[in-house]
C-alpha cells in the first residue's frame, strides 16, 4: 500500500491537508507517520498512548482504523509542554465526533512525575468538553495476543496489523528501528480496538 510512487504521495498529501499535522516540522519540531485522515461524521473513539517524548493517537469508528498518527515532541519536559501536546489533540477532537478517549497506561513503576502531570493534563482536557475519558493497563491487552503466544510488543503490533493491514508499512519500519518509535502508535490502536470491541 505504500511502497513506490504511491507511498511518496500519501505521505505527502497527508502531512499537507490532515489537519492534526498542518504545522510544518521545523516550526513544531514534530515528526509524524502517515494517516488515512478520512472525515468520520458519526461516533468514534480515539485511543491515546503517550509519554512525555511521544504520542501516539488512533482513532477507531464501527471497528475500522480511520485515522493514525505518532508524533515526536524533542523538546525538555516543562509545563508549557503539557500545553503544546494538549494543543495538538484538539484537532482531532474538532475533525471527528470523538465519543469516548481511552488511555494507554503503562505499569506503575514505569511512571515518571512529568507523565502522572501529562496524563491528568489530558484528563482535565477531555473532562471539561465532557467526553468520558478510560484507561487500560497493559494487562488488558493481554486477549489480543494470539492465543498461546508470548507477551511481547512486537507480538502486539503483528496481532494488530492482521486486523488493520494499513499499519504493516509501521510495524515494517519498527523492526528496523534501534530506538523505538511506532510503538506508542500502536498502543493507541489496541487501546481504541479493545474499548470499542467491548461495546
Amino acid at each position: 500500500m505504500y511502497e513506490g510512487i504511491r507511498k511518496r504521495f500519501c505521505e505527502r498529501h497527508w502531512l499537507k491537508s490532515c489537519p492534526l499535522m498542518r504545522a510544518k516540522s521545523s516550526e513544531t519540531g514534530q515528526r509524524s507517520t502517515p494517516s488515512l485522515s478520512i472525515r468520520v461524521p458519526n461516533m468514534a473513539v480515539l485511543g491515546i498512548s503517550t509519554n512525555t517524548r511521544l504520542l501516539g493517537l488512533a482513532v477507531i469508528k464501527q471497528n475500522a482504523l480511520v485515522d493514525y498518527s505518532i508524533r515526536l515532541h524533542k523538546s525538555s519536559w516543562s509545563p508549557s509542554k503539557a500545553d503544546m501536546i494538549l494543543a495538538s489533540l484538539e484537532p482531532c477532537v474538532r475533525q471527528y465526533c470523538i465519543t469516548s478517549v481511552v488511555l494507554s497506561i503503562p505499569y506503575a513503576h514505569h511512571q515518571t512525575e512529568a507523565f502522572k502531570h501529562l496524563i491528568y493534563c489530558i484528563r482535565e482536557f477531555f473532562e471539561a468538553k465532557g467526553i468520558p475519558i478510560f484507561a487500560e493497563t497493559p494487562e488488558a491487552l493481554h486477549s489480543l495476543y494470539p492465543s498461546g503466544e508470548k507477551k511481547t510488543k512486537k507480538a502486539l503490533m503483528k496481532a494488530l496489523c492482521l486486523q488493520f493491514p494499513q499499519l504493516s508499512y509501521c510495524y515494517h519500519k519498527e523492526l528496523r528501528n534501534k530506538n523505538k518509535y511506532y510503538i506508542k502508535l500502536f498502543e493507541a490502536v489496541a487501546v481504541a480496538s479493545l474499548y470499542q470491541s467491548e461495546k
